[in-house]
């Protein structure tokens, strides 16, 4: 049975926690308040508060030990191991209580162990214990989540039997900043160790090519796979008969020519994610594709650059979804507008996200035109700041609007500028400032947006240290104001009157303006 800790149950443990702050008087008047109503928290079996404190970090769980004698030892066999805000310090953290924490655990399963913190250089934790501990308790998921805050990188050691251990329970890996290798070179890994994995996760790691070669060959079922900026790699090759979701993300300093490729072969993922100098990309054999995020770098356009994402595209041009930034709309523009060419390439596309700076009124007209090539797009986001690539995995980042808007030569408008968007519904502008290349998009989008049911402008908000070309740039200072001064209050209105003065080319567009926006859509 799963139970879920709902805000009921959290309010009744809570009740009970504070119930230890209060004087005795205090106590005495809580006695007489509550005597006349049951104790629900107290009424329900020692199986069902051992699966409730499953769903609580561990220090909030071990305090329950003092409540009552019952309590005393139930924390003792709660099934989920949360240490989510490891111990911190500028010399060398004190990790254990963690370690007398463990050893007075009485469960014979963990079903989820999670150590998530950041560590300074002179901190050592103990990974290899933890990781041991959960492994001999056929843990299900578990995630070693360090965040090293030295300058120089740190990689901490994993022990050998998460490679030996024979266990087919561990479905869920997630690890950061560890050196992810067998524990000698050539030693196969278990059989059974990744068998029953479905998902893995490395990021920051030091990995090798062989390993994830390795890793792939034994996780049979293995569905998600992240690779997020992982030092040591070359030669990459994905494959896997039930991979889902690939992510992978090229090591930002890695132009040292380290890395050289990465190669997908999987017949079933749906969605993939990736980050880095699309040279470098390689994809085959994905035929239900249907999300990418495809996240290029600034690249000279020679006959090879041209050739290869050419291919690329060709391989991509089935997917319903996509979230780009400038690199792709750049290489059609170039390729295919300044001949006066339509780009009719992406005729499946029915959503599109969109980020990163206009510099010029040539690169507004450029995505207009890349939109309305897209006959079946139906709803697009265009995000202003500089990486938005986090969209992906449901969290946003502050980034940067463009600084330059430039009205010279190398902005003269392409012979092509794209036709109507027949089936554009639904449009939003993130990050909005009502600068220059943002009042150009949103008055090409109300032209040519013949069926657009919604245009939603989201105000940018946020550090003023990072905000130019802004009209609203004084609009706050910081979060999510409630109030505005009358000097901004005016410039607000005079950027939505000059918006709603725009001519509208289709009937029933309704325009919005708002704050804070939801990704759960994408």
């Amino acid at each position: 049975m799963e139970v879920v800790m709902d805000s009921s149950l959290r309010r009744l443990v809570n009740r009970r926690l504070e119930w230890l702050e209060m004087t005795k008087d205090q106590v005495s008047d809580w006695n007489a308040g509550t005597t006349r109503r049951r104790d629900r928290l107290s009424a329900l079996p020692n199986t069902v508060l051992s699966r409730i404190l499953s769903k609580m970090p561990m220090d909030s769980v071990v305090r329950t030990s003092i409540l009552s004698k019952r309590w005393s030892n139930l924390w003792k066999h709660t099934q989920g191991v949360d240490f989510h805000s490891l111990p911190f310090s500028d010399n060398q953290a004190d990790y254990s209580p963690i370690t007398r924490c463990l050893d007075l655990l009485l469960s014979p399963q963990i079903i989820k162990f999670t150590a998530v913190g950041h560590v300074s250089e002179r901190s050592n934790p103990d990974v290899q214990r933890w990781v041991n501990f959960a492994l001999s308790k056929n843990v299900r998921q578990l995630t070693i989540g360090l965040m090293s805050v030295s300058l120089a990188r740190r990689f901490f050691q994993l022990p050998d039997s998460l490679f030996s251990n024979r266990s087919k329970t561990l479905e869920h890996l997630v690890l950061s900043f560890v050196d992810f290798k067998p524990p000698r070179s050539g030693q196969p890994i278990a059989a059974s160790v990744f068998s029953s994995l479905k998902l893995l996760v490395l990021t920051h790691c030091k990995l090798a090519d062989a390993t994830v070669d390795l890793c792939l060959r034994k996780c049979v079922l293995l569905e998600e796979l992240v690779i997020n900026m992982c030092e040591g790699l070359k030669n990459v090759n994905i494959s896997g008969p039930n991979l889902r979701l690939i992510s992978f993300r090229c090591l930002e300093d890695s132009d040292d020519g380290e890395f050289r490729s990465l190669r997908v072969d999987a017949p079933l993922v749906g969605n993939l994610v990736y980050s880095g100098d699309l040279t470098k990309f390689y994809l085959n054999n994905c035929p239900v594709l249907q999300i990418l995020l495809l996240q290029g770098r600034e690249e000279p356009m020679n006959e090879a650059y041209t050739v290869h994402v050419r291919e690329l595209i060709d391989q991509i041009r089935h997917v319903n979804t996509m979230i780009l930034n400038f690199a792709v709309v750049e290489f059609v523009a170039k390729e295919y507008y300044t001949r006066g060419i339509p780009f009719q390439t992406f005729q499946n596309l029915t959503h599109l996200f969109w980020y990163g700076p206009l510099k010029s009124p040539n690169a507004v007209y450029n995505l207009v035109a890349f939109l309305g090539d897209c006959p079946s797009l139906i709803e697009i986001a265009v995000d202003f700041r500089e990486e938005s690539g986090a969209v992906f995995c449901q969290c946003i980042s502050e980034g940067h609007v463009a600084d330059e808007y430039e009205e010279g030569e190398s902005s003269q408008r392409n012979p092509y500028e794209g036709g109507n968007l027949e089936k554009l519904e639904i449009a939003e502008v993130r990050c909005f400032s009502g600068f220059d290349g943002e009042m150009l998009l949103v008055r090409l989008l109300l032209e040519k947006a013949v069926n657009l049911r919604k245009l939603r402008l989201f105000w940018r908000l946020g550090d003023l240290s990072v905000m130019h070309d802004n009209v609203l740039q004084d609009i706050t200072k910081s979060g999510y104001p409630q109030q505005l001064s009358d000097t901004i209050q005016e410039e607000a209105n005079s950027i939505i009157a000059t918006i709603l003065d725009f001519r509208k080319t289709s009937p029933r567009v309704r325009i919005k303006f708002g704050q804070e926006w939801r990704i759960e859509s994408w």
